[in-house]
């Protein structure tokens, strides 16, 4: 094997790493696809089917799962081993996408959406565990930013992939197309990763269906408090809050854990994966509502809009590239805490450029340099994880971090959501204005109140940034708390 400043991208495709190598990344472009694309087919699936009350289910049954999956695909992985969890999971992902496609009502593709959700997130925990175990050391950088690059292509392909598929094809393709693909990455798959758990693997784990209750409360509630965003999200995040201290004081000490909480609290995993979620809940809200400011707000095409959440999907995906690179001379957590160094100063400059009015471009760089921030900490941060984690529990701590990384993207949107509501709804007194505006933006028409619920927008986002600046730049506070090997280790021979 090359030494680690030698390794390259194309060393994941040499011919002893191809195939996980195309079933990872297969498996990471489905997902990611199936959680950009389906939004697209709603309506068409609400002419056909009906059951327009189960609509919102459509995603929320696909998300509900998919984290206590993860957790639970985790554990398996460090007892069983890669290779069972990886087919047992591309099999549930591939068939909820069929029965899915295939659905006469949407009663049915709701249940299949669930089957489907528990497939994503044992691929997720399998993706994730495998780059630790299959790859040497001197590549695993390189195979996260692999990872990363994948879904940032297809954040930015899938919707124009999906388009493509209505224009010429049903609604149903946008789930059947899971079947192709999903038989390719099983191919490549089968036989690609290790068959067993490592030696000296923990066989006194199980899947306690009481911790699984209390993940799957702690997801609900989460996702409940979100998308209420009223009074019962005060309710909704109590109960969240008390299932989570009830799960980590279970979970402490006890042999064969699901998710301990040396990788959920204590450091340096703990603080590791809460110094990312951090930077996550300051960062990723403004992706999601960078469109609605430009339309709304300042008064850009849907079209345009659409395309700007391009610039930090491609800071993101360099960020990830370029941390990869610096990791042959840098210790990951020194790249991790210049990635959380970056974010917040972007942010702010973002914050200045909005509050400000200044011209587009001007707060698209810095968006671009907040992606970039939050991709070499998130690259760097999984790297670091693997140097700390043993080889018996790599699946859990995978796991838990990508658990609490969930936990950043839902409270950043809902943070962001939150804050430009509650000042569209001050400065206009109606927040109803803001979808009225938008449908007669769409119909070419000016609606009265059009200019005060845009300056509403452009106070609200701006203000909602400039908090997340504030939030991500705490990520420094658990990040240092991890102590992690200064320098790179040379490569293994890899396992499997």
């Amino acid at each position: 094997m090359s030494t680690p400043a030698r390794a390259s991208v194309a060393d994941l495709f040499s011919a002893d790493l191809r195939g996980p190598s195309i079933a990872i990344f297969t498996t990471v472009a489905l997902s990611a696809f199936e959680g950009l694309a389906v939004a697209a087919a709603l309506p068409r699936m609400a002419a056909e089917l009906g059951g327009v009350s189960l609509l919102p289910w459509v995603v929320t049954a696909y998300l509900l799962p998919s984290g206590v999956a993860t957790v639970a695909a985790g554990a398996l992985v460090d007892r069983v081993g890669v290779a069972k969890v990886f087919r047992v999971g591309l099999l549930l992902f591939v068939l909820g996408g069929a029965t899915a496609g295939l659905a006469p009502s949407m009663g049915t593709v709701v249940a299949a959406r669930l089957v489907q959700g528990v497939g994503s997130g044992a691929l997720n925990a399998t993706g994730l565990a495998a780059v630790g175990l299959v790859y040497p050391k001197g590549l695993v950088a390189r195979a996260f930013a692999a990872n990363a690059t994948v879904w940032g292509v297809m954040s930015v392909a899938g919707p124009a992939l999906a388009a493509g598929l209505l224009a010429v094809a049903s609604w149903r393709w946008i789930f059947l197309v899971n079947i192709p693909l999903g038989a390719a990455a099983l191919a490549a798959g089968w036989r690609a990763f290790p068959r067993t758990a490592v030696d000296g693997a923990d066989t006194s784990i199980k899947l306690d269906p009481l911790v699984l209750s209390l993940l799957t409360l702690i997801t609900f509630g989460s996702l409940y408090a979100v998308d209420a965003l009223d009074p019962t999200s005060v309710v909704a995040l109590v109960v969240t809050v008390a299932a989570a201290l009830v799960l980590l004081r279970r979970e402490r000490g006890r042999p064969g854990a699901l998710i301990a909480p040396r990788h959920v609290v204590d450091a340096p995993l703990g603080p590791l994966a809460w110094g990312v979620a951090l930077l996550l809940v300051g960062g990723i809200g403004l992706s999601t509502f960078l469109p609605l400011y430009l339309t709304a707000g300042r008064g850009a095409s849907a079209t345009a809009a659409a395309w700007s959440v391009v610039f930090f999907t491609l800071g993101w995906t360099t960020g990830a590239n370029v941390s990869s690179r610096l990791m042959d001379r840098r210790s990951p957590m020194a790249v991790t805490r210049a990635g959380a160094m970056l974010t917040p100063v972007a942010l702010a400059v973002v914050a200045v450029a909005v509050a400000t009015s200044a011209p587009v471009w001007v707060a698209l760089v810095p968006v671009t340099l907040a992606g970039a921030g939050i991709g070499a900490a998130t690259n760097s941060a999984l790297t670091t994880l693997r140097q700390v984690a043993a080889d018996v529990e790599i699946g859990r701590a995978v796991a838990a971090h990508q658990f609490v990384r969930n936990f950043g993207f839902a409270l950043g949107n809902a943070m962001v959501g939150a804050v430009v509501l509650f000042v569209v709804a001050a400065t206009s007194g109606e927040v109803e204005l803001v979808q009225e505006v938008l449908a007669g933006q769409a119909a070419g028409e000016v609606v009265a109140g059009t200019e005060q619920v845009a300056a509403g927008i452009r106070r609200g986002f701006a203000t909602a940034v400039a908090i997340g600046a504030a939030l991500a730049a705490t990520a420094w506070l658990p990040l240092r708390r991890v102590e992690a090997p200064q320098q790179p280790s040379e490569d293994p021979a890899p396992s499997g």
